[in-house]
This record gives structure tokens, C-alpha cells and sequence, in this order.
């Protein structure tokens, strides 16, 4: 049985070939072209990397230019499936932030997709992972 995982924002940022941790990015697109897993990407991941990258000074064009690099990568391996961004998720990122001050918005959002659609955490913020894993241990 392949494993369904959701990754969001590290991995979109380490899929530039100077980030420190590329290989990784580069080891999970392989495993889901061999089919050892099925891909999700937080659909939030996105919109902060676009936030971040115009936080940063770079125009709509370059935001644009990244973006469909990125998706090229991707699909160059795997055609990846990106859950929806419901109301629910919403809510319950507001409530995983109101028990768990040290997640950020984004975060608290990746947490309640990945929990609200029963996938596997494989992304690399380890704090977003632990809190991900007392929350399904809350039930």
C-alpha cells in the first residue's frame, strides 16, 4: 500500500538545486515516480511561497516564472494531487493555534490539511510534525 504524504513550502523551496536540502526534495519526487508514494501538496504552500518571494522584492513576473518552473520539476516526475482548502481547515487551524502558540498561520494550516485529509506529515518542520502527532494521538 503506497503511503499518501503532504508536503508544503520546504519542499517547494528545496527543489532550487542551490538549497541545502535538494536531495531530499529530489529523493521524495523519485519515490512517488517509482510510485512508493502518492504526492500531495498543502495547497497553501503556494501562496506563502509567493508571499515569501515577493517579501523578498521579487516582481509578479519572477513570482510567476518560479512557480511554473516549479510545477514543470514536479511534473517532469509525478503529477502530484493538492487537497482542498475548506472552511473547515481554516477553523481548525485557528483552534491548533489557539492550543499550540508556536505553530504560524501557514503552519497551523498545513497541520489541519494534513490531519483533516488523513495524510502523511514529509515535510521538513519538525515542530508542525510533532504537533501534528499529539493531535491524532488527542483523537
Amino acid at each position: 500500500m503506497r503511503v499518501e504524504v503532504l508536503v508544503e513550502t520546504g519542499f517547494l523551496l528545496a527543489l532550487n538545486p542551490r538549497d541545502r536540502h535538494h536531495s531530499w526534495a529530489l529523493r521524495i519526487l523519485r519515490e512517488a515516480e517509482a510510485g512508493k508514494m502518492i504526492l500531495h501538496i498543502s495547497p497553501i504552500a503556494p501562496v506563502e511561497l509567493s508571499l515569501v518571494m515577493r517579501s523578498r522584492g521579487r516582481s509578479d513576473e519572477e513570482v510567476r516564472r518560479v512557480l511554473n518552473a516549479l510545477n514543470t520539476a514536479i511534473m517532469m516526475y509525478t503529477k502530484p494531487k493538492c487537497p482542498p482548502l475548506g472552511l473547515g481547515d481554516v477553523e481548525y487551524a485557528a483552534e491548533l493555534r489557539g492550543r499550540h502558540p508556536q505553530l504560524s498561520f501557514f503552519d497551523s494550516l498545513h497541520a489541519a490539511i494534513a490531519i483533516n485529509n488523513k495524510l502523511t506529515y514529509y515535510d521538513l518542520d519538525e515542530v508542525v510534525r510533532d504537533i501534528i502527532l499529539r493531535e491524532l494521538e488527542r483523537g
